[in-house]
């Protein structure tokens, strides 16, 4: 009996022991990593800006803090985390969230409304909110971003901050969200690759000066689709050095239309190439799919580009090229265009026109377009048009299908079956 007691208490000494050494080199719980930490709950990965004290009543900068407070935490994360703007008003100053981050995939859930600073000068750099070399990134929640822009329309200058930036982001998607009176383009892309962009609405005014919906420069493979977009400026742009881009589903107007350039402004710019819009709605534009160049630009080039199935309804210029691009009298100088502009598809387009003008190819002396092709074109005037034509200039090309109006290109220049007698649908409604 003494034995077996006597062993008896050695073992229990022993498992006090351990027990002790293991609760020792337990970490206190304040010790814990960032990477786990959220909304007061470890283990989630969730990040909400008002615990990072973000608050409807708080400041535009204290709020921008808090946003990149939890920005800051969330990118520790090696995993997938999510930052989210609860329902509310929330002012917002300027504010980057700059990666790369130590996981791969960041959710911006947006639920509430953000608000920009009304005056653009408390607004510094290129952007009100940008997304900068971040991966698999993720913006969504149906929240509005208001860009307080009234104020900055006026202005001449072009030194105005974009509401939404994406720079050197790499696959990711943009989806579910409102932006509206910017100060100046809405969303732009800058070398960003495989991002994708789908049922947004952009809005302003139709008199709000440089508030493209979208404008996408030096990026490549980039989708866009089901997006309500109706502003001062073109509804999307596509800029130098952009590739493999497809877009469908857009509803555009009011506006300048769908229009790849401007091109040729600046030296050095790089090509376009293989641009496809589908399944596109056009109204009351001033422009409808455009490609335009600066007259006297340095050589590049705009290729491989699909306009089809899109429909006009009371659009000046439904169709056109325009080398000779100078708005408001900003051209320097008079000489021909040498952007080259080839291969290029209009195809199955439809609708009304009010200019007696529906279809314009103004190209460049100096370097013609090549391979221009007009196919299934029905286009009528509106009441208040007589009759609608085509211009040609410096391009080659043929056609094939139905042509409304007369086309102005290949063997069947000037001969068509098609009426081009007005449409007596009122503005603004389709034939």
């Amino acid at each position: 009996m003494m034995a077996s007691s006597m062993l008896f208490k050695i073992a229990l000494i022993g498992f006090l022991a351990l027990a002790t050494a293991s609760k020792k080199e337990a970490p206190p719980a304040d010790e814990s990593s960032d990477s786990t930490a959220s909304t007061g709950s470890a283990g989630s990965n969730s990040f909400d800006v008002t615990k990072y004290s973000a608050s409807t009543s708080g400041s535009a900068s204290a709020n921008s803090k808090a946003f990149l407070d939890a920005f800051k935490a969330a990118c520790k994360v090696k995993g997938q985390s999510t930052i989210l703007v609860p329902k509310g008003t929330f002012k917002l100053g300027q504010i980057t969230f700059q990666g790369p981050c130590q996981g791969s995939h960041i959710t911006f859930d947006i639920q509430g409304t953000l608000e920009a600073p009304a005056d653009a000068k408390e607004i510094p750099g290129n952007a009100w909110i940008e997304f900068d070399s971040l991966h698999e990134m993720v913006v969504k929640g149906g929240g509005i971003l208001d860009g307080k822009g009234q104020s900055s329309w006026p202005l001449e200058t072009h030194n105005k901050p974009i509401s939404m930036r994406f720079a050197k982001c790499v696959v990711g998607s943009v989806s579910d969200i409102s932006i509206k009176d910017s100060k100046f383009f809405h969303m732009a892309l800058h070398h960003s690759e495989g991002l994708i962009f789908e049922n947004i609405k952009l809005s302003a005014p139709g008199d709000s000066k440089n508030t493209d919906g979208i404008h996408l420069s030096a990026s490549t493979n980039i989708t866009i689709n089901n997006i309500d977009i109706g502003t001062g400026d073109d509804c999307i742009s596509i800029g130098p050095g952009t590739n493999n881009v497809k877009i469908s589903g857009v509803k555009c107007g009011p506006g300048h239309g769908i229009s790849i350039g401007s091109l040729g402004k600046y030296k050095g710019e790089e090509n376009v190439a293989n641009i496809h819009v589908s399944g596109c709605t056009i109204n009351g534009a001033t422009n409808g799919v455009r490609i335009k160049s600066w007259p006297g630009s340095a050589a590049s080039q705009a290729s491989n580009i699909v306009f089809e199935d899109i429909t006009m309804t009371n659009v000046s210029y439904p169709i056109i090229i325009d080398q000779k691009y100078c708005p408001n009298g900003e051209c320097t100088t008079h000489a021909p265009s040498q952007v080259k502009i080839s291969d290029i598809t209009f195809k199955g387009i439809k609708g009304t026109s009010n200019t007696p003008i529906a279809v314009k190819l103004d190209c460049s002396e100096q370097s013609p377009c090549q391979n221009v092709k007009l196919q299934d074109i029905s286009l009528k005037p509106m009441a208040s048009v007589d009759e609608i034509t085509s211009l040609c200039t410096n391009v080659h090309g043929d056609v094939s299908g139905t042509q409304s109006p007369d086309p102005c290109l290949g063997a069947n220049a000037g001969k068509s079956s098609s009426s081009t007698s007005p449409s007596s649908a009122p503005p603004g409604k389709s034939s």
